[in-house]
């Protein structure tokens, strides 16, 4: 992984109109935590006549939110994670990235909302564009976290118990399904 950014940036520049590899020297740069290349390099992906594939498109666009996220802009965040629902609302992914950052910043009914959505979507996509994360308990442990904070204890209790469900080697579920048991006296 440690070479992909400087043989992308050497790809890019040598094929600057190959959207493809705009799109993963992007996605490169926000792992790197490098914000503004990023955005700016996601910015031209997505104005590229090529880059039509909604899919990843939408994932540029939640990189470009995560980005501003990063920067201390979480008004900027929220409407691109917006953009990114509305370009491929059939993908959770960027249901359950807005309700991440909704739960870090607490804001619950948000947080619900979001995973709300992210959940009514059943069929999972075959492609690279869906994360692990979003299919697997992370959905299910926000609201349960969500539904707690609004006191909502039975709610927050069959969530919890879901995302337990989903991945049944994770303590930290296990404890929070015990301590919401405990405080309903089950």
């Amino acid at each position: 992984r440690g070479q992909y950014l400087g043989l992308l940036e050497m790809s890019v520049a040598e094929c600057p109109d190959d959207d493809r590899n705009m799109h993963y020297l992007g996605r490169e740069y926000m792992f790197k935590g490098r914000w503004d290349d990023c955005i700016r390099t996601l910015m031209r992906h997505l104005s590229m006549p090529s880059a039509r594939w909604k899919d990843e498109r939408a994932a540029s666009m939640r990189f470009i939110a995560k980005s501003y996220y990063m920067k201390g802009d979480p008004s900027s965040a929220r409407d691109w994670y917006l953009k990114a629902i509305a370009e491929a609302p059939h993908l959770r992914e960027a249901y359950v990235d807005l309700a991440f950052m909704l739960y870090e910043q607490k804001e619950w009914d948000g947080v619900l909302y979001f995973t709300e959505c992210a959940l009514k979507i059943k069929e999972r996509p075959d492609t690279y564009i869906c994360e692990a994360s979003s299919w697997g308990s992370l959905p299910d442990d926000l609201r349960s976290i969500a539904l707690y904070n609004t006191g909502r204890l039975e709610e927050a209790l069959q969530e919890a118990k879901a995302g337990l469900k989903k991945e049944p080697e994770n303590q930290r579920l296990r404890d929070n399904v015990k301590f919401l048991e405990k405080k309903l006296s089950i």
